[in-house]
């Protein structure tokens, strides 16, 4: 795979039973990615690991920096199986892709609002490439009404992460993936002119303020 490099950590456990599996699935990110866009530089380390993962897939790709992505695997999780089963380890390393290429321009955000902007690209940047449904943390919240932040708490800097995107605190679980993803998808209805680079590489007040007049 040019420009991608995959290193297979084994402190922390064995994978050969899975590796095969994976392999294939972080090709076919691979490719799909390399159809929309230009792939930088990339390293990928694969960890065995029961913490850091998403629960219900037992697994999660985590954009570190612009070239590294770490790509933890729980396959104790009651939920990995199927997950596996379901290419998640491909859309994993798509999304993180996105956030990773992000971070080499614009950033991930600086404030509650940029952040909801970049994981809402994310998520729809995974679509567009892999024509896949939404991912079950960008359509978390159903009654977005009652949680919509103001504007000056969407520009605050001093947020807790957390509270918006884990559900650690009083709101739901995946709230901030869920409110960047309508942004973002309000945006795009916004009749802007789009394209896959433009998803990495747009500033996120420039979507924000398409996405509010929308």
């Amino acid at each position: 795979m040019e420009n991608w490099t995959i290193h297979w950590l084994t402190a922390a456990g064995d994978l050969t039973e899975w590796e095969r599996r994976i392999n294939t699935q972080i090709e076919a990110a691979h490719t799909a990615l390399s159809r929309f866009i230009e792939l930088s530089p990339l390293d990928i380390l694969i960890e065995r690991s029961s913490e850091g993962v998403i629960p219900e897939l037992g697994m999660r790709a985590r954009a570190e920096r612009s070239n590294l992505i770490t790509l933890l695997l729980d396959p104790y999780s009651d939920n990995f199986d199927s997950a596996l089963a379901r290419a998640q380890v491909t859309r994993q390393l798509v999304r993180a892709t996105h956030l990773a290429q992000r971070l080499a321009g614009p950033g991930y955000g600086f404030t509650l609002g940029g952040a909801m902007i970049s994981e809402g690209l994310a998520g729809q940047f995974t679509r567009l490439v892999l024509g896949s449904a939404p991912e079950p943390m960008d359509v978390a919240v159903h009654d977005l009404e009652k949680y919509w932040p103001a504007q000056r708490e969407l520009m605050t800097p001093k947020y807790d992460h957390g509270l918006w995107f884990e559900g650690t605190g009083d709101k739901p679980r995946w709230l901030g993936h869920t409110l960047g993803f309508k942004l973002v998808e309000n945006w795009l209805t916004s009749g802007a002119q789009i394209t896959p680079h433009r998803m990495i590489d747009i500033p996120a007040p420039k979507v924000m303020s398409a996405a509010l007049a929308a």
